[in-house]
């Protein structure tokens, strides 16, 4: 894979490039990104080795990463779909919403272009090239959900992604969507709702709250993620997530009959069931 396109230099994408880059530092790394800061950060940093459009990027390269909004990344397969790419082009993405991506590109996979579907497991609510990183995903978990890629293909990606001490797992469209609705895209729902629910509450009292509680920084960090990239992400994952909303509304039901009632030993026994389940969580990092 001489020459690598991404499309989309935001946190993921130029990460993604610093990844490659550390790996082969011969790699050709081009790119577009409609934020000219993004593109001068990643050139100037001498990760990114020029700038092009779409179509010029994806008839030159070995390997697409397509790292823009879930949305985009559809839009951006229907158009490689119509283009004469490389022989042995690999096509990837690295967007949260698998099935509808398998979907996109599936025009794409029957003319016998290489599709590997990809998701990192790790993020921040900060954005742009800027707060990309070398180790922004090391010890995470990167989703594989392969469409018709060879295994040499993919074993070639998963050399060329090293440097970021990944831990690749593969699994269905299926599987991937809904163990990331209810790990990934539930949280930072309860973190947007729970910021709106109380932050206007404490604004209308009219009194300096000094410095937050850590309960409510720590619960609600995520609300400060891009607000562009979370409405595509619910919007394409609707099903899941309602289905998720729906069990965290049971629980939150649960939890306020046991305290209407005062019942006890019911709370005790629910809040010792989150607690154990949390502490399993940190035994599995």
């Amino acid at each position: 894979m001489k020459t690598v396109f991404i499309n989309g230099l935001g946190l993921i994408g130029a990460t993604m490039a610093r990844i490659i880059k550390a790996a082969n530092p011969a790699t050709t790394i081009i790119a577009f990104d409609p934020k000219q800061e993004n593109i001068t950060t990643m050139v100037d940093d001498g990760v990114v080795d020029s700038a092009v459009d779409f179509e010029t990027g994806a008839k030159q390269a070995d390997l697409i990463i397509l790292a823009t909004p879930v949305s985009g990344i559809c839009s951006s397969l229907r158009q490689l779909a119509e283009l004469d790419l490389k022989s042995g082009v690999l096509v990837t993405d690295v967007g949260s919403s698998k099935e509808t991506i398998l979907a996109a590109a599936e025009p794409l996979m029957n003319r016998g272009i290489q599709f590997l579907g990809g998701h990192p497991m790790a993020g921040s609510h900060l954005t742009g090239s800027k707060n990309s990183r070398l180790d922004l995903f090391a010890n995470h978990s990167f989703f594989l959900v392969n469409g018709n890629a060879s295994p040499a293909a993919i074993k070639e990606y998963q050399v060329l992604l090293a440097p970021g001490q990944l831990h690749f797992s593969s699994l269905t469209a299926k599987q991937h969507d809904q163990l990331v609705s209810a790990t990934s895209h539930l949280p930072h729902m309860v973190a947007f709702a729970l910021t709106n629910t109380i932050i206007p509450e404490v604004d209308d009292m009219a009194i300096d709250p000094g410095i937050p509680s850590g309960g409510l920084l720590d619960t609600t960090r995520i609300a400060k993620a891009d607000p562009d990239m979370w409405t595509a992400i619910f919007t394409s994952e609707r099903a899941d997530l309602l289905a998720q909303i729906d069990q965290f509304q049971k629980q939150l039901t649960r939890l306020r009959t046991a305290i209407a009632v005062d019942d006890q030993d019911s709370i005790h026994d629910q809040l010792q069931a989150a607690n154990e389940a949390r502490l399993r969580l940190e035994e599995k990092r």
